[in-house]
């Protein structure tokens, strides 16, 4: 399996997809864990549950995207795996300064999330020979 890019573009695909749909079906859960201060105020938690069902759907808008590539060509996949490398990182790096700057308490689950994301997809596209 990680000889193969579309078959982790599935998997991640797959992976961006649920976590797409909790974000979509409990975002006053993620909104909490991330922010506590939140429910002291109920707008500012009507902002932070919208916010975190917009990105409920840009996960799952990701997840399907990179879901509906496995069928791609070799190159094509491992091209578009490498780039979901590249993305994982950068929301890896943001969600890392959001914790150390004290912005937000992002949980230790989700940056290990990303981060194994980022370094099985730049690793399996970084094989020169793919099945």
């Amino acid at each position: 399996m990680l000889h193969s890019s579309r078959a982790i573009l599935a998997i991640n695909g797959s992976l961006m997809i649920i976590l797409g749909g909790a974000f979509w079906n409990f975002p006053e859960f993620f909104t909490l864990a991330m922010f506590p201060d939140f429910a002291e105020s109920q707008d500012v938690l009507d902002v932070g549950i919208a916010l975190r069902k917009i990105m409920g759907g840009g996960c799952a808008f990701i997840g399907v995207i990179l879901f509906s590539c496995q069928s791609s060509s070799k190159s094509t996949a491992q091209r578009l795996l490498f780039s979901s490398s590249i993305g994982f990182f950068l929301m890896t790096a943001t969600l890392l300064e959001v914790k150390v700057s004290g912005q937000g308490d992002v949980p230790l689950f989700i940056l290990i999330f990303f981060s194994t994301l980022c370094i099985v997809s730049f690793y399996v596209a970084s094989r020169r020979f793919q099945e």
